[in-house]
């Protein structure tokens, strides 16, 4: 029988559901919500812990009732198979484990921003609600720094200073970068210190230090496969309009292909394309301004920032708090208790 059909979601408000994890008999437990038994599954909570944290499209830690039947659809995929003929009474012996590539391809990728704008819109009017009230009061709720994304106090300082001391230090820099050695020449031919690519950049290590851009291989490889390209392309094309749109295309597949997306590397692509100062200096471009100046100042303040934001933790008061969030805690909630349905 289904999972899917055991676990619908029901319609009244978001306190009239929760799904519990509750332990059952050897060899497995049991998921479970208010309503029924869904499924006998092992390691119930690491299943939900992988899985439902990608249906939350718009990280708010609230599920549409689209997102949660996909989820349990996915997880029921998932745990037939994984499970073992062992645990049935008939089985003699153990089966082989299935192949990565079935598991993979149960797996619903997270919906995209278009699809998450669309299925908010039809949940909207499902419910009798305009399309217009329902953007409402989902901006609302964002503004209101509620959900799982909401940030705390200290984590608000501690951006705010990060990104104030980079970009102070880098405009410094910029005052005195014509006289160093070796670059300054460079500098004084028109090259800038400056680049629009440390803004992207900056955005992500001291505002999103945890998002999957930031890594320290999707900033190596990203890096220097959008500096690679431009450059073998300007040596072979020149720069035009077309070398500048073959590079851009290039450098996302390959970032896709060896997963190191960068958005940082885009602005590098198209500076080298309109800026004959990056092309006078060449090669070199693979390793200044952008590369050394990242690992020489941007990363070690973001390891400090990050520390702050880890160690030194304090919050609004409670008058200024959402109800719904209590002090500040470390260790990241139960899966179980992130599954809640949301309006929108």
């Amino acid at each position: 029988m289904s999972l899917v059909s055991h676990c619908r979601l029901p319609l009244p408000s978001q306190n009239s559901f929760r799904r519990l994890v509750s332990p059952g008999p050897a060899p497995g437990r049991f998921l479970r919500t208010d309503y029924a038994a869904c499924s006998k599954v092992t390691s119930v909570e690491a299943d939900l812990q992988n899985l439902l944290a990608r249906f939350d499209g718009d990280g708010d830690g609230q599920l549409t009732y689209a997102e949660a039947n996909q989820a349990f659809a996915a997880l029921q995929a998932q745990l037939t198979l994984n499970v073992s003929p062992a645990h049935t009474p008939s089985a003699q012996a153990p089966s082989e484990p299935a192949p990565v590539a079935a598991v993979t391809a149960n797996r619903p990728s997270p919906a995209t921003w278009d699809l998450q704008v669309a299925n908010g819109f039809r949940a909207a009017l499902a419910r009798g609600e305009s399309p217009i009230a329902a953007l409402l009061s989902y901006m609302a709720s964002k503004l209101s720094n509620k959900g799982r994304a909401r940030a705390a106090a200290s984590d608000l300082l501690w951006s705010f200073a990060g990104m104030f001391l980079a970009v102070t230090a880098l405009g410094v820099m910029n005052l005195h970068v014509r006289s160093w050695p070796v670059v300054g020449e460079w500098h004084q031919q028109g090259l800038g210190l400056l680049l629009g690519s440390f803004g992207t950049l900056c955005v992500l290590i001291f505002g999103r230090p945890e998002a999957e851009a930031v890594r320290i291989w999707n900033l190596l490889m990203g890096h220097v496969i959008a500096t690679a390209t431009v450059l073998t392309l300007l040596h072979v094309l020149g720069p035009s309009i077309l070398s500048r749109a073959l590079a851009m295309a290039c450098m996302i597949a390959s970032m896709m292909f060896t997963d190191s997306v960068h958005p940082p590397g885009g602005a590098l692509v198209l500076m080298a394309v309109d800026s004959t100062a990056i092309q006078k200096i060449d090669w070199w471009f693979m390793l200044y301004p952008s590369l050394a100046v990242t690992i020489a100042l941007l990363l070690p303040l973001g390891i400090a920032i990050n520390w702050l934001k880890r160690n030194v933790r304090f919050d609004f008061p409670i008058s200024l708090s959402t109800p719904d969030h209590g002090p500040v805690v470390e260790p990241s909630p139960s899966p179980s208790s992130r599954l809640r349905p949301k309006m929108a």
